[in-house]
């Protein structure tokens, strides 16, 4: 029987290979292409500039709005993988906005509810840690549940926190989850752990998919 460790290792390896193909496929459709859409655009312009110049400009001008754009999503890209708001202002915070970005790029409603009740701030290792689950929950959601909607829920008990992230996808059977899907459950229950918590996944075909993650409330202090 293999070594549980080297089971294990194995998959944290292969979570990270899948997670540099994402990147780089988000690199290369976006920036990559937005950069090599304009060398070719520049060097026509160029061409055109002593003999149609007011036709150059006008294409300059479109080229400077796309590339305006491209600066936007690579932007939005960089947010997604250091968020700045999480550090400065806190989890909540961070969740409404990445929340905001999500739902403006794919189309799927993201709610988020019951979090006007965490009103002080976690310790940081703990906000990113729940932060990058309820990330990697979602960017599930964007990849595979062909859902028109999702909810992110907290409910605050005395001890611990219970965050469901939901969706109205086409969910999945145990045995057909997708290993790209399934690399993302062991990163969030591994993250979990590492918070002292648990997480569980639930799903029936058509009836969409349900995260669920119980973490330790642990407030952070201020010093007097």
């Amino acid at each position: 029987m293999s070594d549980p460790r080297v089971q294990a290792q194995a998959l944290i390896v292969q979570a990270q290979e899948e997670e540099r193909y994402r990147l780089a496929r988000l690199l290369h459709e976006g920036p990559a292409q937005l950069l090599a859409n304009t060398t070719v655009e520049i060097e026509s312009y160029l061409r055109l500039m002593d003999v149609h110049p007011q036709a150059a400009r006008e294409g300059l001008q479109s080229l400077l709005i796309e590339l305006q754009k491209g600066l936007g999503s690579v932007r939005e890209l960089i947010a997604g993988l250091q968020p700045p708001l999480l550090a400065e202002m806190g989890l909540v915070a961070g969740l409404q906005k990445y929340a905001e970005t999500f739902s403006k790029q794919t189309g799927i409603a993201v709610e988020l509810k019951g979090w006007e009740q965490l009103t002080e701030r976690l310790p940081a290792t703990a906000e990113l840690a729940i932060f990058r689950i309820i990330q990697e929950a979602v960017e599930n959601i964007r990849e595979h549940a062909q859902a028109h909607r999702a909810q992110i829920v907290l409910e605050v008990q005395p001890t611990q926190l219970i965050i469901t992230i939901a969706d109205d996808g086409k969910g999945f059977v145990a045995s057909d989850t997708p290993a790209g899907r399934r690399l993302g459950f062991v990163a969030m229950r591994d993250r979990a752990e590492l918070l002292g918590g648990n997480l569980q996944v639930f799903s029936d075909p058509g009836r969409g998919v349900r995260v669920v993650l119980t973490a330790p409330l642990q407030i952070r202090r201020t010093p007097p």
